[in-house]
């Protein structure tokens, strides 16, 4: 928490205008809020989060219902699925593609991007990365022209006309803003929907107490949140601007800081018996989305999405079971992403 919502830990080092990045990922960088500290931060995300409130996402609250029951509706009582591909994936991407307002034949496409994207990152191939990275912001970039010549019910189009004392946003950071948008989604959500059945299914106890209290979902998504730790740190890679001492540790100025939110929200000094699983646990002040300036836009859209989620599976298919052992779940090799490479389940 100290290191979270210290104003002496920055997300700009000095020198970085100076950095051999590739122009794509120059231009998300310094366009997104994420990497931003303030007052660039708090401009960025004034512009931007109306549709985030908790009332605008509440208003999407039917349309997520839809999107999971028809997305349930494409399975049978007996079948085998990778829950993570099949279920957790279709529902968040959809939504998010919805909002932004990319039309339905092209978010095939535009996944694809995000996929190879990961790969080449993943596999140290920066070369082909930057060049994906570029078509993607191409895409990207005439999506938001065709916005300013034509308008839509969209996020980009809530871009395009947000105004705060006559400021405006630029094509640059509309498309950065979106590149965040879909990715974060789409790194984030699944995983937190995967991991929770993951977590409910290798502790019977506690998906019988929540099939038997459903009013329980809102906090069982919280202990989720925790437990699981979908995200193991800041989204974005943090620095000291001066030394700092932290609990008698001195960290130097310009040094690189990464908050593990994970082991933080297995403190036992917040905690009780943190290491259990308790969809029950009050209080439950995890970083799950971070805190401070830069706590996560999205999170009441990523917390409605994953209550609708494990709430209509677990309605639905009451007898769900691990096709597979819980020891022979295996998590992917990706630094500071806690994700499972498929979780096999038996619908029932």
């Amino acid at each position: 928490m100290a290191v979270v919502t210290d104003p002496r830990i920055r997300r700009v080092v000095e020198g970085a205008e100076h950095l051999p990045l590739p122009d794509a990922i120059r231009m998300l960088t310094s366009g997104t809020m994420v990497y931003q500290d303030d007052p660039a931060h708090l401009r960025l995300r004034k512009l931007v989060s109306r549709p985030f409130t908790p009332r605008a996402i509440a208003r999407l609250g039917d349309r997520v219902q839809t999107v999971t029951r028809v997305v349930l509706d494409g399975f049978k009582a007996g079948q085998r699925i990778d829950l993570q591909r099949d279920y957790a994936l279709p529902i968040p991407t959809t939504v998010i593609s919805e909002m932004v307002g990319i039309p339905a034949e092209d978010r095939s496409a535009f996944y694809d991007y995000i996929d190879s994207l990961f790969e080449l990152m993943l596999a140290g191939g920066t070369e082909g990365a930057a060049q994906r990275m570029d078509e993607f912001v191409d895409c990207l970039r005439t999506l938001v022209q065709q916005r300013r010549g034509d308008p839509g019910q969209d996020i980009i189009t809530a871009m395009i006309e947000a105004s705060e004392d006559g400021d405006r946003l630029s094509d640059d950071e509309i498309v950065a803003m979106v590149f965040l948008l879909i990715t974060g989604d789409y790194q984030t959500t699944p995983n937190v929907i995967t991991n929770g059945i993951a977590a409910l299914l290798s502790h019977r106890e506690q998906l019988s107490l929540l099939q038997r209290r459903p009013e329980l979902i809102g906090s069982a998504v919280e202990e989720v949140l925790r437990y699981t730790g979908t995200v193991g740190s800041t989204e974005a890679t943090t620095f000291a601007a001066e030394d700092i001492v932290v609990h008698g540790v001195t960290i130097p100025r310009g040094a690189m800081v990464v908050p593990l939110l994970t082991s933080a929200n297995r403190d036992p000094a917040e905690f009780d018996d943190p290491d259990r699983f308790d969809i029950t646990r009050k209080p439950n002040n995890h970083l799950a989305f971070s805190r401070g300036s830069h706590f996560c836009l999205g999170s009441h859209l990523a917390r409605m999405e994953t209550r609708i989620a494990i709430a209509g599976l677990i309605t639905r298919f009451p007898g769900l079971t691990l096709a597979i052992a819980p020891e022979e779940l295996r998590l992917e090799p990706i630094p500071l992403l806690n994700r499972y490479a498929e979780l096999p389940v038996m619908l029932g």
